[in-house]
């Protein structure tokens, strides 16, 4: 008969080790738990910016319109370029042309003055004859000139209207609307929807007197 005893397994033992194992693993989980909730706690979102208001100040839609309106207040001499690319100007002779190129104008001032004379302007270049200033005149049909500034002048008492652009404008009266002839000077047309009739206005600086 075998007495050898029979060894009885570690039941015991492996309970307890298997105990410990879980308790650490329980630990471990609420430690990274703990750790994730703290993470989250410290990464709240910001709220977003206000968004920016735009004003015209921004846009510059206010220094358009005054710069415009400058221009037809009286107090800024202005160069006036046709369609074209030339620029009006007087002749030594007293009437009206365009050049190219204001160094071609020979001597002759290039600029202009545009007065307010209530509902309409008088336009008056710089250029003075015998200290005389003369106006943009249009006597007739066909007819673009010059003539000493008289503000009784019917004839000088233009119509300006600014367009798309502040320092755009058409110019007419009641005998048509000033456009850039084709063969150089102006003339006069009955349609304002002309290309030609557009005027650009280019600032000189404050006008004198």
């Amino acid at each position: 008969m075998n007495t050898t005893p029979t060894r009885r397994p570690r039941t015991r033992a492996r309970t307890f080790a298997l105990a410990l194992a879980a308790g650490a693993l329980v630990v471990g989980t609420s430690a990274c738990t703990g750790g994730t909730a703290e993470a989250e706690d410290t990464t709240d979102t910001a709220p977003a910016p206000d968004p920016v208001a735009t004003t015209d100040d921004d846009t510059g839609a206010d220094d358009d319109a005054t710069a415009g309106g400058d221009l037809l207040a009286g107090t800024n001499q202005v160069d006036i370029q046709t369609y074209g690319g030339e620029w009006v100007t007087t002749t030594a002779e007293g009437g009206v042309t365009t050049v190219a190129d204001p160094a071609e104008a020979g001597g002759v001032s290039t600029t202009w003055v545009f007065e307010p004379t209530g509902e309409a302007f008088q336009v008056r270049t710089t250029a003075t004859t015998d200290g005389q200033s003369s106006c943009l005149s249009l006597p007739s049909d066909d007819v673009v000139t010059v003539a000493p500034c008289d503000p009784a002048a019917p004839d000088q008492q233009l119509d300006v209207a600014t367009l798309d652009q502040p320092d755009q404008v058409n110019i007419s009266s009641a005998a048509g609307v000033v456009v850039a002839d084709q063969e150089g000077g102006l003339a006069l047309d009955p349609d304002p929807s002309s290309p030609a009739s557009v005027f650009t206005l280019v600032d000189r600086g404050a006008a004198e007197g």
